[in-house]
């Protein structure tokens, strides 16, 4: 009897000292049928609201992919709301599950999985600077010039390792980057080369103005879309729609291709070719998930 009294108190003592386990994402998902996301409205061709006030963009079908494969999971329709993200409040607006997911253009680092997770990448891109053909065609022509940085972006330590005696100044978001170098107020602007790319189509000074370095990116970054910690379902959940698009991506078939062509492909405003390192790369972080 005693050694039953005392199995039952280690017992006890042993739940009350387990953490709780939060609900998953999907639980409340399937219940209220939302799949509530964020994306960022300034970060064209990935995300951005367009002439309507609408989210469009290559980042936004992927979150459309997310929630159809939801929809199949659940066996119910989930209807997908987006929330508009900055730099600064996407990892606390993921924490504080404010939004379920944010799949923009961030790229996963040591200091961001301590705060959240990520899911297997959706793209693969390099980091470039926009600058003006006037100052030259190498990146040496930046030395001591003032180059500008989205805030806590990947970019910041690429560029001062390239550059380094380069002025970093930290801007808000690239709509206000892109301000600041059309003003004169900064020499160069540093982000991914597609999202640079389409900073030049629109721009009035388009004929003056180049990526550095010419032939070959200061770093390669990886795209993903962050989740809240301690969520193996919901993870699950997000890796699977990403896998299954890229089913056929190698001989440029199937959903991926479709949606990067809506993009980036011939007829598109900005083609930019997707290559096979790329497809590769992608396919190698989502293998095991087939």
């Amino acid at each position: 009897m005693k050694d039953r009294v005392i199995g039952a108190l280690f017992g006890a003592l042993a739940l009350l000292a387990s953490p709780v386990q939060a609900a998953s994402v999907l639980d409340e998902i399937k219940e209220t049928g939302r799949l509530v996301a964020g994306t960022r409205p300034d970060s064209r061709p990935f995300a951005w609201r367009d002439e309507a006030g609408q989210f469009a963009g290559f980042s936004v079908d992927i979150l459309k992919e997310i929630a159809r494969e939801l929809s199949t999971r659940l066996g119910r329709p989930v209807e997908l709301e987006l929330k508009a993200v900055t730099p600064q409040t996407r990892i606390g607006m993921v924490q504080r599950r404010e939004i379920a997911i944010e799949c923009g253009i961030t790229g996963p680092t040591w200091a961001r999985q301590e705060a959240v997770e990520f899911s297997i990448p959706f793209y693969v891109n390099g980091a470039r600077v926009l600058a003006s053909r006037k100052l030259g065609q190498k990146l040496d022509s930046l030395a001591g010039r003032k180059i500008g940085v989205v805030a806590g972006a990947t970019e910041k330590l690429a560029v001062m390792k390239a550059v380094p005696t380069a002025e970093i100044v930290e801007v808000p978001d690239m709509t206000t980057g892109m301000r600041l170098f059309e003003a004169g107020e900064i020499d160069g602007l540093a982000n991914l080369g597609i999202v640079l790319r389409s900073l030049i189509d629109k721009s009035s000074r388009k004929g003056d103005l180049l990526l550095l370095p010419r032939d070959d990116a200061l770093l390669y970054e990886p795209i993903a879309c962050m989740l809240p910690h301690d969520d193996t379902r919901w993870r699950a959940v997000v890796d699977a729609a990403i896998a299954k698009s890229l089913d056929g991506a190698e001989a440029y078939a199937g959903r991926y291709v479709e949606i990067y062509n809506d993009w980036f492909g011939p007829g598109s405003e900005m083609p930019v070719p997707l290559d096979q390192e790329v497809i590769g790369r992608l396919r190698n972080a989502a293998f095991w998930m087939n």
